[in-house]
C-alpha cells in the first residue's frame, strides 16, 4: 500500500502509517454524487482493492445531497473499508451523519465520534 495522498478540490485522502484510511473534507463542502463517486475511485487507487478501517472527518461538511449519501451506503464504497468511523462536531454534520446512519443503512460497521482519538481507537479494535 502506499501512503501518498490523494486530493481533490474539495478532499484530501492518504493512508496514514497506522494503515487506516483518511478522508479529510476542506471547510464548507458541499457534497455531490460526482463526488462521492470520485472519493469513491481515489480511495479505491490508495487501498489498492484491499479494505481498511476508514476515518472519515466531516467537520466541514455542510452538505450532502441524497444520491451521494446513498452511494456511501452501497456497495461500491464498501469495497474500500472494513469499518467507518465518521467524525463530527457540528450541528450540521451531526444531522448529516445521523440521517446516514438513520436513512442509508450502510454495509459494513459505522458510527459517529465527536473525538478522533476514541474514533481511532474503536477502528483499530
Amino acid at each position: 500500500m502506499t501512503n501518498s495522498i490523494r486530493e481533490t478540490e474539495k478532499i484530501k485522502f492518504w493512508i496514514g502509517d497506522d494503515h487506516i484510511l483518511n478522508i479529510e473534507c476542506k471547510p464548507k463542502t458541499t457534497m455531490t454524487i460526482e463526488e462521492g463517486k470520485l472519493s469513491t475511485k481515489l480511495c479505491l487507487e490508495l487501498v489498492q482493492n484491499e479494505p481498511l478501517p476508514l476515518l472519515c472527518d466531516l467537520t466541514n461538511v455542510v452538505k450532502m445531497t441524497q444520491e451521494c449519501r446513498k452511494h456511501f451506503a452501497g456497495h461500491d464504497h464498501a469495497k474500500v473499508f472494513t469499518k467507518c468511523a465518521l467524525l463530527i462536531n457540528s450541528p450540521i454534520s451531526k444531522i448529516i451523519g445521523n440521517f446516514f446512519l438513520g436513512a442509508n443503512r450502510p454495509l459494513k460497521p459505522t458510527r459517529l465520534f465527536t473525538n478522533k482519538k476514541e474514533a481511532l481507537k474503536w477502528l483499530k479494535n
